[in-house]
């Protein structure tokens, strides 16, 4: 065709792109003699052809030509560099524009506020929407796309609440915003307003709002939301598909999985990999076996999904196995596939195939991978080897905000929380995960007897980095709180738990079991059973923590009639009762007197529950026998056992010698005791209150003796009081309360007005005065 006619030839080069055959089109363009609307109509079949930088190689003809471009190909230019983030390109063809004082519509506008913003210019953008006179609905979705997607929320959200009209894509934009930043339940809150006010719907809102559901685990709404799909008819959609697939899989929903798999119209290898990794991460392992051998297409990130489920279900030898088929086949292994194996390695027991997976890491180039640096350190942070760890570390080209949380996990599993601590404060960024590895590394130490000091329980670290985190940009999820109010159980402190009660329904956290089980812990340790009683009720499900955490705070504080109601309805709810509650049953027994039904329960445990008897259990029924002056059958009881009695079994014994006033068994308890714990105060001091009671002063002296030869001294107990939202702790000799000269005033005149009355000191109480 040397010589078409033009119009017949713009025609046919716009049909041609159209069709997106732009490698047709080109040859026609070029007859014409570069005309501008078929430059511009081969610019667009290119970019539908998926060839961006040949469509922006062909503007260039426009630049250096007398040749002027249309407002559409200036948009389209634009919105390709916007794609390529091609902040250069963009900025020539702005300056271009500028030079030739062409017009731009509002639609060529819109596109350099889109580019700017994908290549992170957000004052540019700015700049561009100020400097505009005439805005459409689709410049408010640029500004509230781009402010969301470069993760200014506020100020999107800004943009979207004064925008003159919304329309799909920013209601999408704000969802999708929320979401991805990790707000599921405003993304899930927008949707309820969008769909009240009767916005059009599209598949890109449902995915968004499935991906909100799958990050909550909200499998209800995950539900409703897919009834609307099936009325819509777009659950056939791959994409629709797949996510509703996504949200199943981590609901453990295996059998709707599957349904969605099969309404699916067409499967490709995504929708195949959903499938396994929902029966191969919800423990399913045959069947996700089953489905790895049919599937006709396999790709890494398959091999990943079945290695991963191998882990994840405790077969390591056979992901290894997996692993080495996988060479066997010429599929090359990625970071992925190394920082699940490796992750199986935890267990200091598979310290060798760690270091060998190790090995593979370095041979295959992975080693500066960051996701692979931070899975070895975790690794060898588990196995308590601190100095690979921090090699590791130290070695990293770019550390993220796993890897620095990796290494604070590495040093509290070391035991080293002033090093972690170190480590924490030098992270650049820190997400969830950091806050809730330094709460928890806090609160392990706290519960352990070497950091048990009274410095400790006045100020938690735990509680305190709980409230840091609170001040920061960083919400708590249900770990959080959990971390916070098991504190709050510790230390006693009611109302400060009371408060974070309340940031918990705030967040909707109310109903979550862990969160749920921690509320009445915390509760019944406190004292005030009827929280935990309505904590409990607010459970949809309470499991067997549940019940057993209920059944403890009513244990702890004396109400053993209502243990025993208790245990009745968990027998009702089709809950097993485990070791825990029978040392609650056992105990509101003792305490009851109900010898009886306590020895018929400890009967009962094994015989129909298959609950072993533990150490905890046999020191129950020494106390219930104890306590009712059954001393020669709770010894007895302690020569039968079936396990080695500890100290505290003995001390249960000496107890109730104690209290029944046997000295001569008491010192055989305590002897058992010495030579167990050979540093244990508490049985001398026991045992001196034993002789002290029988007037026996003579061993008194022999005992008090004895202590100091061993530079033993009785434990001071700790006492606590809550001041205005205060934990405030003391014990005597205490030199750091302020008010300890109103104390001992107040304790001078206590004694002064004993002393009037005629008041008997007791000789148990003045023994170790």
């Amino acid at each position: 065709m040397p010589h078409p006619n033009p119009t017949a030839a713009r025609a046919a080069v716009t049909s041609l792109s159209r069709a997106a055959q732009s490698a047709k089109a080109r040859p026609v363009s070029d007859a014409t003699h570069r005309d501008p609307r078929c430059l511009s109509a081969v610019i667009s079949g290119l970019a539908l052809d998926g060839r961006p930088l040949e469509a922006l190689r062909l503007f260039k003809w426009f630049q250096i030509s007398a040749l002027d471009p249309d407002e559409f190909t200036l948009s389209n230019a634009l919105s390709l560099s916007a794609n390529l983030s091609a902040l250069d390109q963009g900025r020539q063809i702005q300056a271009f524009i500028f030079k030739k004082n062409l017009p731009m519509d509002v639609a060529a506008t819109n596109s350099l506020i889109n580019l700017y913003f994908k290549c992170g210019s957000v004052a540019d953008a700015e700049k561009v929407f100020d400097g505009m006179l005439l805005r459409d609905v689709y410049t408010w979705t640029a500004m509230v796309s781009g402010y969301a997607h470069s993760g200014k929320l506020e100020r999107a959200m800004t943009f979207f609440e004064t925008m003159p009209a919304r329309n799909t894509v920013s209601w999408n934009s704000m969802i999708n915003a929320y979401q991805r930043e990790g707000c599921h339940e405003m993304a899930l809150e927008l949707f309820s307003i969008m769909k009240t006010q009767g916005e059009a719907l599209s598949e890109l809102t449902f995915v968004a709002v499935l991906k909100a559901c799958a990050s909550l685990q909200q499998l209800n709404y995950g539900e409703g939301v897919h009834c609307c799909l099936v009325k819509l008819g777009w659950v056939r959609s791959m994409l629709v598909g797949s996510v509703l697939m996504d949200i199943y899989t981590k609901c453990g929903g295996l059998q709707e999985v599957q349904k969605v798999f099969n309404d699916i119209g067409e499967h490709n290898v995504i929708s195949w990999s959903i499938l396994l990794g929902g029966y191969a991460q919800n423990g399913s392992i045959l069947e996700a076996e089953v489905i790895f051998k049919e599937m006709p297409e396999k790709n890494v990130r398959t091999w990943n999904l079945m290695i991963d489920g191998y882990v994840r279900n405790g077969m390591l030898d056979n992901a290894f196995e997996l692993f080495v088929d996988m060479l066997k086949v010429g599929m090359k292994p990625n970071s992925f596939t190394f920082t699940s194996l490796i992750s199986g390695c935890s267990n200091p027991e598979h310290t060798r195939i760690g270091k060998k997976f190790h090995g593979y890491v370095v041979k295959g180039g992975l080693e500066s991978e960051t996701p692979v640096c931070s899975s070895l350190i975790t690794m060898y942070g588990e196995h308590r080897n601190i100095g690979d760890a921090c090699s590791i570390f130290d070695m990293m080209v770019s550390r993220d905000v796993v890897s620095w949380t990796a290494m604070v996990a590495a040093y509290i599993s070391y035991g080293n929380l002033d090093a972690a601590l170190d480590i924490f404060d030098r992270m650049p960024s820190k997400n969830l995960i950091s806050w809730n590895t330094m709460m928890f590394g806090h609160l392990q130490k706290c519960r352990s007897l070497e950091f048990n000091s009274l410095n400790v329980m006045r100020n938690p670290p735990a509680l305190l980095f709980f409230y840091r985190m609170e001040k920061s940009s960083v919400r708590a999820n249900h770990f959080s709180y959990n971390c916070a109010l098991s504190v709050c159980a510790n230390i006693g402190a009611l109302e400060q738990a009371r408060a974070i009660h309340c940031r918990t329904v705030r967040r909707g956290y109310e109903s979550d079991l862990g969160v749920g089980n921690a509320l009445i812990t915390v509760y019944g340790k406190c004292g005030a059973l009827d929280d935990a009683e309505v904590s409990f009720k607010s459970l949809i499900y309470p499991d067997m923590i549940s019940w057993n955490a209920l059944l403890t705070g009513y244990s702890q504080n004396g109400h053993g009639d209502k243990v025993l109601d208790i245990y009745e309805k968990m027998q009702k709810s089709e809950v097993a009762p485990n070791h825990v509650t029978f040392i609650n049953l056992l105990s509101a027994c003792s305490h009851l007197g109900m010898i009886e039904k306590g020895l018929e329960f400890f009967k009962r445990m094994e015989k129909d529950h298959n609950v072993k008897p533990t150490r905890e259990h046999y020191t129950c029924i020494v106390d219930l026998l104890g306590r009712a002056g059954y001393l020669r059958e709770a010894e007895s009881v302690i020569g039968n056992m079936q396990i080695v009695p500890d100290a505290v079994v003995w001390g249960a014994l000496l107890g109730a010698c104690k209290m029944h006033g046997d000295p001569e068994m008491g010192k055989r308890a305590a002897d058992q005791i010495v030579l167990l714990e050979p540093d244990n105060s508490s049985a001398l001091v026991a045992l001196a209150e034993t002789f002290a009671a029988a007037n026996m002063w003579k061993y008194v002296v022999e005992v008090r003796t004895l202590m100091k030869e061993k530079k033993l001294l009785k434990e001071p107990g700790i006492s606590s009081i809550e001041i205005r939202n205060q934990s405030c702790m003391f014990l005597s000799a205490d030199p750091c309360r302020q008010e300890k000269d109103c104390i001992h005033d107040m304790l001078n005149s206590l004694y002064g007005n004993m002393i009037e009355g005629n008041y008997t000191l007791d000789s148990e109480l003045v023994a170790f005065g």
